[in-house]
């Protein structure tokens, strides 16, 4: 028995909302290289008009263009919406929403980043040019710098020492990753550690990466591969003794059973 359609027929096909079409067309504007990094897009006045749509669906447009990182919505005297030069902050907003809904920890982010940056340091090592060595030599001796009376600041800029190292490759999905999963949790866990660690324990981490910066001057890939790996681990045993959350058991287990750098886990 064959089946039968219903007494009305196929059930209609839903359009997208306007909005949607939007930003869709705007989006493939500036995928066109129509409208490019630091332009302007035109005024919601003349959207509204070239799109024969109201002025609500042109800024839900907007806010959804904004919200992906493609525009920048500006207010004051250059007010309108330009487009973003690319970066790795909508992943980097991801992952801390994950951070906060407790999907992921701290083990899960150093483990992602024993997975990507070793190899990152050691492709560094083989690629590096001057101006790559001067940028690294300048980041950590402004770390340096800092480190007497602003403690935190030195923080930030030492950590950022590896999303540098990650340019090298002239991969961009190197850099976001590395930028993302390496700034989803840098603040937090300064702010939470800021009135535990020494100076002399962060100076320890600017030296390590003096260490692995070494390699790379030297063009050392597979030093550079070792260093950066046996830092992470070491930053790992520091900072899991203060890590806001549990440690996903499995993971901690897998990353200190991975080295001889580690004391037991506790039970």
């Amino acid at each position: 028995m064959t089946n039968k359609l219903p007494a009305n027929g196929f059930t209609s096909l839903k359009k997208p909302l306007l909005s949607q079409e939007v930003e869709n067309a705007i989006k493939k504007s500036i995928r066109d290289g129509i409208y490019k990094p630091g332009e302007k897009i035109p005024p919601e006045r003349v959207l509204v008009e070239q799109f024969q749509v109201s002025r609500v669906t042109i800024r839900e447009a907007l806010r959804n263009l904004q919200r992906s990182g493609l525009i920048t919505v500006r207010r004051g005297v250059k007010a309108g919406a330009y487009v973003s030069e690319l970066t790795s902050e909508p992943i980097t907003e991801n992952f801390q929403n994950l951070i906060q809904m407790g999907r992921i920890d701290y083990s899960h982010l150093i483990d992602a980043r024993l997975y990507i940056e070793p190899r990152t340091a050691e492709m560094a090592a083989k690629y590096r040019t001057a101006q790559d060595l001067r940028r690294l030599e300048t980041l950590l001796e402004k770390a340096e710098a800092f480190l007497p009376d602003a403690r935190k600041h030195a923080r930030l800029l030492n950590v950022s020492f590896h999303c540098e190292v990650a340019k090298i490759t002239k991969n961009p999905i190197i850099v976001f990753i590395t930028e993302s999963i390496t700034q989803s949790y840098s603040a937090l866990i300064i702010d939470r550690t800021s009135d535990i660690l020494s100076p002399s324990q962060v100076k320890k981490f600017i030296d390590e990466h003096r260490d692995i910066l070494d390699s790379i001057i030297k063009q050392n890939s597979a030093e550079a591969y070792e260093k950066t790996r046996r830092h992470l681990l070491e930053t790992y045993l520091t900072y899991s003794k203060h890590a806001p959350e549990s440690l996903h058991k499995d993971i901690d287990r897998r990353i200190r059973q991975d080295s001889n750098l580690f004391e037991p886990p506790q039970t």
